[in-house]
């Protein structure tokens, strides 16, 4: 996923906010790091539903950051090409499965992963699935929150 740049204005509180540039930006790395090994995914009985967006959602570029907004503690896998969220410090988790008529999601402890995710995609796709561009940013002193359209727009906290 592309980083993009957010050019952020101070106000007279201190606070900043700004939007989200078309530009790209990259960084070269100074030395390769490699992630801890994962440990093995199990999948947990929990909470089964059908879900309300496909989880195809998540390849789109701006739809995967929108999911990262929703649950920004959560790592996303692929597993046999369903969607599969573990949140390592909770050992919360959210996967979908492929049904005839649709897909399912398994929920399954304190965080309600899917249900965060969906509500973000609808939010997105009700706003005509803007690309990276639509969205915005406002920092104070306690917060940290992205914005979608206007700062009384859809939000997402970031944590600090």
């Amino acid at each position: 996923m592309p980083n993009r740049i957010t050019r952020l204005t101070v106000d007279e509180a201190g606070g900043t906010t700004g939007r989200s540039l078309g530009d790209r930006v990259s960084y070269m790395l100074a030395r390769p790091h490699e992630r801890p090994p994962r440990p093995t995914f199990h999948r947990l009985p929990g909470e089964v539903r059908t879900s309300r967006v496909d989880p195809g959602l998540l390849d789109d570029r701006t739809g995967h950051f929108v999911a990262q907004l929703a649950a920004p503690s959560a790592e996303f896998r692929a597993s046999d090409g369903d969607v599969v969220l573990v949140d390592v410090a909770t050992g919360s988790q959210a996967w979908t499965e492929s049904e005839p008529d649709g897909w399912s999601v398994h929920q399954s402890g304190p965080l309600r992963l899917w249900d965060q995710v969906e509500t973000a995609l609808l939010s997105w796709r009700a706003a005509g699935a803007p690309d990276q561009t639509a969205f915005g940013m406002t920092v104070t002193t306690a917060t940290q929150t992205v914005w979608l359209g206007a700062p009384d727009g859809p939000s997402w906290r970031l944590p600090v």
